[in-house]
């Protein structure tokens, strides 16, 4: 007999509470399999973990109403989670495990509270959304002209 097969597979599962918050990670998957659920966690564990404003956290994603889905499926995990630090009780357990490791209760609840003031200032974009702003706001850099616009479609 061989030696047993020592391969790295090709995926390995994402495992919400123990993912790095530094580096790159890449989120590949297929329509449905979870991203939005994904990202919106990572944003949360980044607000509560890192202690970053959502200004700070930069979300690209592909089209407008993944944009939409996004924006709207974190607010209300900010809330969400803002009522779990009150007393409710935790749905899931990403939740459960993510409020049981936090140092304070009170700082996650101002820093929640903070994002929530603030979320209209949080960065999810379309990729041609981020471009555009990149692009409008390092217009000197980029040599571009101040009021460049990207349009999809020449016609």
């Amino acid at each position: 007999m061989g030696a047993p097969d020592q391969t790295v597979p090709d995926f390995l599962p994402l495992e919400l509470l123990h993912t790095p918050l530094t580096g790159t990670n890449l989120i590949e998957a297929s329509a449905g399999t979870g991203k939005t659920y994904t990202l919106s966690r990572l944003f949360l564990r980044l607000l509560l973990e890192k202690e970053l404003s959502v200004s700070e956290i930069l979300v690209v994603t592909y089209t407008k109403a993944a944009t939409e889905e996004l924006r709207h499926r974190i607010r209300r995990l900010l809330r969400r989670t803002r009522s779990v630090l009150d007393g409710e009780a935790a749905r899931d357990p990403f939740m459960a495990g993510l409020v049981e490791r936090l140092d304070s209760a009170e700082r996650a609840a101002a820093l929640l509270d903070e994002a929530v003031t603030h979320f209209d200032e949080a960065a999810i974009y379309t990729i041609h959304g981020f471009c555009q702003r990149v692009l409008e706001e390092k217009s000197f850099e980029s040599g571009t002209l101040f009021e460049t616009r990207l349009i999809p479609d020449q016609q």
